[in-house]
């Protein structure tokens, strides 16, 4: 059903020009009715489309409805798709609406979907009779509307019906229920009728040329051809039924009658309706037999309709056999061209041009080689069966081939096309599966730019890239030819780009120095070789990499002929040999398996000859090796086959010969080489005699064996290290007895000796070699904590002096007394320390005999050689301190030390406070109370030993104060007193000019002045010069 109203001053909205404002929103509203629509479906976004239509004059049309998924839809267009329900509203007039002009100009309503059945409906049943049976208006304007409303409903109708593909014949509701004679004569009448009756001429010729314009269809497919068969079928037996109906047989009378010239081509036509109509029956029966193949093959992919085609074209030579009106050679062309449409379009739902693009690259190659093959077999499908037609039946198969696979070569061209783009995709894009594949990293200095070529490459496929892509939607459409400029530019640009990949190439291998370098360069470009042009450059550096190989082969074959192995210390003669041969064999076994396994290299003439230099050099290689093996067995069976056992029965260690004192493993070096030859040889996967081997097989133990001997030897030949000559004397007893221990390894044990024997000696010597090392290291560390203890002694000075304090009367001669008495008792301390450690070492040697005991003698003595020397630093720098604070270091001159005043006395004489025989008498006090300080400290050997000779032994002080050095420093000290002194006296004859301001009396001299009475003048000028005097 259908509804609609125009607006009229009734309405809801009444209100004038001038009335109050009413919301468009709040007019739309009321006026929209649709079937399940709620007041909450309304939302703000629909009013964007209600205030358009009312604001924008050129807005003429408001629709909205209801969909499924959106919900209430508000548009200012016709919607695409067919809604159930629309509610519709129209300006009749294109202007600006308001609450007052809305009635006059909008029309509106609601219709359901079906609406033009619904406004024919309308017009049938309501609006016609009325207009038909109006007998109240003027004959002719009754006549004239007549025959418009006729021509409107035949349009109506016409319309209603083709919509479903149906053809319907318009019959006129006019009265002619009188005679038909009399019908005839009115002339009004039967100008309507003839109205009518080219209408239906020109629907009839409609229906007969739809099956042309369905043969110059270029993308339909065989279901299409059956299905509009069918539905021809079905019109043109309607439209017979309707030829026969009373009301058209009437008004082909009454036409008749009166003899109309339109009545003739009417019949005619008819008459061709009939032929047709059993034509088409006839054609659908013959192409109902391909209906069930043509939807199996709608519903298949390409990789499965090869097989099914031979069946097509069986049933259409059937139809071609058989059938009396479908056996056209044009119809069978366009029928043949339907299956390859069909074909194209099954084959364009297998490419994914979304895949294309993305890079979906094998997937893809996929589809293209499926749709590719699926086209050829459609091809060879044809060609087969035209030959068995032509070999079996009279009618030749004279088909169109050009015109049937046109589209169909255009569309394999296509796919090629396409082919292309995924392998730039894959070759220039480093696309695979959807995903970029990663950037290959290219060794040496050239790596980094190498990868920006290969990424500015890619950058450049993308932009060609994007010239198919604007022209996407067309790709897949063999008619159009905005492919071909498109993809033209897109080959070029490939072009360029191959040129470019060509210039990488070549400097990426600007860096190869290898063999297997550049096999993993090839094997980064070789998916680029099915390109011709990069296809030469790859093969140019396949040469390359042959070359190298065989500047590798004779590199190696001219080391090998110099017969001089470049042997390390540790390899045997024979054995490293035979080593050296190998590590040039496997130097160039590893790049020929590389190149092996290089199965995508080319082919090229140069490659067999260098295969063949290498197995030749090879074998020579191996040859030599076995044969350096046979000399060496050759040599052990000469020298070694009867005394191998032998060699092991020497003692476990010697005597040095060098150093009488040390020891050493006395394992025969004959037996160690002849272990290396064997070790290797076995690496080298050879068999060794039997008695080398019998030997050899005790090679572990044997190992084992020289390691412990060798500790033992470590342990002993450390201790005997670490000790002088002078300190052997004191661990005399410590070392016989040790030498005690180890005597049996040097006489007893020998390399062939089994059982506990040996384990328990070692466990033995190491044990007691392991509690001597323990005394030598603590005698060792008290040696060392002597001499930090000693470094502290010449390092606490006996003088502290601020170079930033000026001293004032006694001050510095009680500071450095305090000192004094502070750093003697620190220095009494460290000698005690150095007492107490010596009285800890000497425990382990109280009770050794007399040697050890003079040799202990010995180190107190030197030990007390050491103290006295770090005593006589300790002065010696004090002293140095003193005199660089009063003399200066040479270089700059010295700080103020002392603070002097210059003093008049009451006998006027001016002198110094403190006096300079005071200061150098400070000075000298000083110094000789640095040697007295250390007094306290008593001689080593008086303490530590019990020897007579050193009761003649001079004290350390006084040894120090008798020093050479220390007295030349004392007297620099006093000369620099004296000297200072000097100046300062200097200084003292300043205050000569100023001696007649204290010796003047002045009371006297004021009664003198005041008895000359000096005038005015005299009295200024005196002022004057007593001014001058005092400044």
């Amino acid at each position: 059903m259908a509804s609609n109203g125009i607006g009229n001053a009734n309405g809801s909205m009444e209100n004038g020009e001038n009335g109050p404002y009413v919301a468009p929103e709040n007019i739309i509203k009321p006026r929209t009715c649709l079937s399940g629509l709620t007041p909450e479906m309304w939302q703000e976004s629909h009013y964007s489309a209600i205030y358009r239509f009312f604001c924008d004059e050129n807005c003429r049309v408001l629709i909205s409805y209801v969909d499924k998924t959106r919900g209430l839809v508000c548009e200012n267009f016709v919607p695409t798709t067919q809604p159930e329900q629309v509610s519709y509203f129209i300006k009749l007039q294109p202007e600006k609406l308001s609450s007052a002009n809305f009635h006059q100009t909008v029309t509106y309503g609601t219709c359901n979907s079906d609406y033009m059945h619904a406004l024919l409906g309308t017009m049938h049943s309501i609006y016609a009779p009325v207009f038909f049976k109006n007998s109240t208006w003027p004959e002719s304007v009754r006549n004239d509307f007549a025959a418009q409303l006729h021509k409107f409903m035949a349009c109506l109708t016409d319309t209603a019906y083709k919509i479903e593909g149906k053809t319907v014949l318009y019959i006129p509701e006019e009265d002619i229920s009188t005679s038909l004679e009399k019908c005839a004569k009115n002339k009004e009448l039967v100008a309507r009728l003839e109205t009518s009756v080219i209408h239906w001429t020109r629907q009839i010729k409609e229906v007969l040329s739809a099956q042309d314009a369905l043969e110059m269809s270029e993308s339909s497919g065989p279901l299409e051809e059956i299905a509009f068969w069918k539905s021809r079928c079905t019109d043109l037996s309607g439209i017979s039924k309707q030829l026969d109906q009373d009301g058209v047989l009437a008004i082909k009378e009454i036409l008749t009658l009166s003899k109309s010239s339109y009545i003739a081509p009417f019949s005619k036509l008819a008459k061709q309706i009939q032929d047709n109509t059993a034509q088409a029956q006839s054609n659908l029966k013959f192409l109902s037999a391909l209906k069930e193949p043509c939807e199996e093959l709608s519903r298949s992919e390409p990789a499965v309709i090869p097989p099914m085609l031979s069946k097509i074209l069986n049933v259409i030579r059937i139809i071609w056999t058989n059938s009396e009106h479908y056996k056209s050679r044009e119809r069978l062309t366009a029928l043949l061209r339907k299956f390859s449409n069909e074909i194209i379009m099954r084959c364009c739902t297998k490419i994914s041009l979304d895949d294309i693009f993305s890079g979906e690259v094998e997937k893809s190659m996929e589809g293209l080689d499926q749709s590719i093959e699926c086209c050829e077999a459609w091809k060879e499908a044809y060609n087969n069966a035209a030959a068995t037609h032509n070999r079996f039946c009279e009618i030749k198969w004279l088909l169109d081939r050009s015109s049937i696979f046109a589209q169909i070569d255009a569309f394999v061209q296509r796919c090629k096309d396409l082919k292309e783009v995924c392998e730039g995709q894959s070759q220039f894009g480093r696309y695979s599966k959807g995903q970029k594949r990663p950037l290959p990293i290219f060794a040496g200095l050239r790596g980094p730019e190498i990868a920006r070529s290969l990424k500015e490459i890619e950058d450049a496929f993308e932009k060609n890239l994007c010239i198919l892509i604007k022209v996407k939607m067309t790709i897949l459409d063999v008619k159009s030819t905005a492919w071909h400029d498109a993809y033209n530019k897109f080959r070029m640009g490939v072009k360029d780009l191959e040129v470019m990949m060509q210039n990488v190439i070549s400097s990426a291998f600007e860096t190869v120095t290898t063999v297997e370098l550049g096999v993993q360069v090839l094997d980064v470009f070789q998916h680029l070789s099915t390109r011709e042009a990069i296809r030469r450059t790859i093969d140019k550096k396949t040469v390359d990499v042959y070359q190298m190989f065989n500047e590798e082969l004779n590199l190696v074959k001219k080391e090998f002929n110099t017969k001089t192995p470049n042997l390390t210390p540790t390899q045997p003669k024979f054995a490293g040999a035979a080593a050296w041969a190998r590590a040039l064999k496997r130097r160039i076994d590893r790049p020929m398996d590389v190149i092996n396994k290089a199965y995508y290299l080319p082919k090229i003439g140069a490659g067999e000859e260098i295969r063949n230099q290498y197995l030749q050099l090879s074998q020579a290689l191996e040859e030599f090796v076995g044969k350096t093996f046979q000399e060496w067995a050759l040599s052990i069976d000469k020298f070694y086959a009867q005394d191998l056992g032998h060699l092991l029965d020497a003692p476990l260690m010697a005597r040095c010969h060098d150093k009488n004192t040390m020891l050493d493993v006395n394992f025969d070096r004959t037996l160690l080489k002849l272990f290396r030859e064997i070790y290797y040889w076995e690496r080298l996967k050879f068999e060794i005699p039997h008695y080398a081997a019998e030997v050899y097989a005790k090679e572990e133990d044997l190992r084992t064996l020289r390691e412990n001997v060798l500790l033992v030897v470590r342990d002993y030949n450390r201790i005997i290290a670490a000790l002088n000559t002078e300190e052997r004397g004191l661990f005399k007893e410590r070392i016989k007895f040790l030498d005690k221990k180890i005597h049996p390894g040097l006489t007893k044990l020998s390399w062939s000796s089994k059982g506990p024997t040996t384990d328990y000696f070692m466990t033995e010597c190491r044990g007691h070699a392991s509690k001597v090392q323990s005394i030598v290291d603590s005698y060792k560390h008290a040696n060392r904590s002597i001499q930090a203890l000693c470094k502290k002694i010449s390092e606490s000075l006996l003088v502290s002096i601020d170079s930033k304090r000026i001293y004032e009367n006694n001050e510095f001669e009680v500071e450095q007394q305090k000192h004094r008495t502070t750093m003697q008792s620190k220095l009494v301390q460290l000698h005690e320390e150095i007492i107490t450690i010596m009285r800890s070492t000497y425990e382990v040697f109280k009770n050794d005999g007399t040697d050890v005991q003079l040799h202990w003698y010995r180190y107190t003595e030197k030990t007390d050689k050491m103290v006295e020397e770090a005593f006589r630093l300790n002065i010696k720098r004090s002293l140095q301190e003193l005199s660089r604070a009063i003399h200066g270091d040479g270089k700059t001159a010295p700080n103020p030390l002392f603070k002097v005043k210059v003093v008049l006395h009451e006998k006027d004489k001016v002198d110094f406070s403190p006096t300079t025989n005071k200061l150098a008498d400070i000075m000298n006090v000083c110094a000789k109370d640095l040697t007295l300080c250390i007094s306290v400290i008593p001689r080593l050997p008086e303490i530590l030993s019990k020897r007579r000779g050193h009761k003649d032994m001079m004290p350390i002080y006084s040894v120090i104060a008798n020093d050479e050095e220390t007295k030349k420093l004392k007297a620099q000290i006093k000369q620099c007193m004296v000297t200072n002194a000097g100046h300062l006296v200097s200084y003292l004859h300043t205050w000569d000019n100023c001696r007649e301001l204290w010796d003047i009396n002045k009371d006297a001299f004021i009664r003198r002045y005041e008895r000359a009475k000096p005038l005015m003048s005299k009295f200024d000028a005196d002022i004057s010069r007593y001014s001058e005097v005092a400044n």
